[in-house]
């Protein structure tokens, strides 16, 4: 992997893993993992990539917002229709920047059919 493709990742890769662990604790928990997402988020926002690699970034910084706004919604008690819908988009950004990922480093990928995701 590139290195200006792995720093991108490693945010992401980080982000994932908090996001994974706000879908697991308890609402209280929630607000405090929010604000390290934040944190990440502005992190991704000012590191500075390649032009090649405005695809890529463009689809980290949707997701994160996406799983942000979904977490602030569901703190907000937001109906689960939100929460669904929220949920949705921010996994179709997830396949969209795995799908980058894998054409920027020549892995030949199968298209995504709709309700499917690019991680099985």
């Amino acid at each position: 992997m590139s290195a200006s493709i792995k720093e991108v990742n490693d945010l992401m890769q980080e982000f994932d893993d908090i996001a994974k662990l706000a879908a697991s604790v308890a609402r209280e928990k929630v607000p405090e993992l929010v604000s390290e997402m934040q944190r990440i988020r502005r992190e991704a926002e000012d590191h500075e990539t390649p032009t090649c690699l405005s695809t890529l970034k463009f689809h980290q910084i949707t997701h994160m917002n996406t799983v942000i706004d979904t977490l602030i919604a569901f703190i907000g008690g937001a109906q689960a229709e939100t929460l669904n819908e929220g949920i949705s988009r921010a996994g179709h950004e997830h396949d969209l920047y795995t799908l980058e990922v894998a054409r920027l480093l020549g892995i030949p990928q199968a298209p995504i059919s709709p309700g499917t995701t690019a991680n099985p």
